[in-house]
């Protein structure tokens, strides 16, 4: 089944004529071209509406789309509907701005799509985790080309630095998000902004990286002890290792919910009295969205089956002392689960 029929299916669900997402990775899954523009599915048939800025540039990337120019907002589209005898739209509310949705219902009955195109995306086709293995694999060479660095004296920004360079070197078009580094106490920031802060004798060091390849990306955290280090530190990070390494582990394909691998990460995490310090959820989906379906998190009744990515990243964070994240990339397998790119450096430094 192509990508159009399985949106045309979720169509006749909602009993909608046709689907408007306004997300440029819609635009970009569905047509094959990254470019700024609005999505239109009716029938078999995908459209792109774009301004004078992009038009030309997603003619020339050829998409799988008729490409229509629009210059005074959504006018042109309206009247495309109206031509096209359009009375409801499923929209994906989301990505549209609130302009956009009062014009549109003024003449068209909207039907709530929010989501929609994320659960199709949610299910990786083979080009797709090709594309993200091989996202994964230039951060981890890139990664392999900075470890050497770790070192006391050197700051979080040169570090930043040198990564986000060497991924570009090994084929990145850009970094998956802002590089993280965060040392010592700055490691209690789960999103921390690299700064000229040096790396002491005894801190924590958390990197949080990804890359971006033919517009899919990869996303990995570690943390290493860096210098002397005490038994409540040696601890914490143990605490933190077990409890991704079990979650990862008690994933069955087909049989487990996204809630219960955030479970058995929390309750690992409370053995050690450190739950408390997990602050947020313990996965996410990765794709053409850094953050994307399935979420794993306490709420979510989402199965987990073979071709779906998503991370596993237990934290814990103590104000005015320091954290520790681990995060891995997983894909789901038939039968287990592949770890992608992940290199097993040395966490003790």
């Amino acid at each position: 089944m192509t990508r159009i029929e399985k949106i045309n299916n979720k169509l006749n669900e909602l009993g909608a004529d046709c689907f408007i997402s306004f997300d440029k990775s819609d635009v970009l899954y569905f047509t094959g071209v990254d470019g700024d523009g609005i999505l239109l599915i009716i029938d078999k048939k995908a459209f792109i509406f774009a301004n004078k800025l992009s038009y030309d540039y997603i003619v020339n990337k050829k998409p799988k789309a008729d490409v229509i120019q629009i210059t005074q907002g959504i006018k042109r589209l309206e009247e495309f509907l109206i031509e096209n005898k359009i009375h409801s739209i499923a929209l994906d509310l989301k990505s549209t701005s609130a302009f956009s949705y009062q014009t549109l219902l003024k003449n068209f009955e909207i039907k709530d799509a929010t989501d929609v195109s994320k659960q199709i995306r949610m299910i990786k086709e083979q080009n797709e985790i090709n594309a993200i293995k091989r996202a994964a694999i230039v951060a981890r060479n890139a990664f392999t080309k900075v470890y050497p660095m770790i070192k006391i004296g050197v700051s979080e920004k040169e570090l930043k630095d040198e990564l986000d360079y060497q991924m570009a070197r090994f084929g990145a078009q850009k970094t998956a998000f802002e590089t993280i580094v965060a040392s010592g106490v700055n490691t209690s920031f789960p999103h921390h902004r690299p700064t000229d802060k040096k790396i002491e004798d005894g801190d924590f060091l958390m990197i949080d990286f990804g890359a971006c390849v033919d517009g899919y990306n990869s996303d990995c955290t570690y943390t290493f002890l860096v210098g002397k280090r005490t038994d409540e530190e040696r601890n914490f990070y143990n605490a933190v290792f077990y409890a991704q390494t079990f979650a990862r582990e008690f994933i069955a394909p087909n049989r487990t919910r996204a809630k219960d691998i955030d479970k058995r990460v929390r309750d690992e995490l409370a053995k050690y009295g450190l739950d408390k310090y997990f602050i947020h959820s313990t996965g996410h989906g990765v794709g053409l969205d850094i953050h994307e379906l399935p979420y794993i998190d306490s709420t979510s009744e989402t199965l987990i089956v073979p071709n779906m990515v998503f991370t596993i990243e237990p934290g814990i964070y103590i104000p005015g002392k320091y954290g520790v994240r681990i995060e891995q990339t997983i894909l789901v397998k038939e039968n287990d689960v592949e770890i992608l790119g992940y290199a097993p450096f040395m966490e003790i430094i």
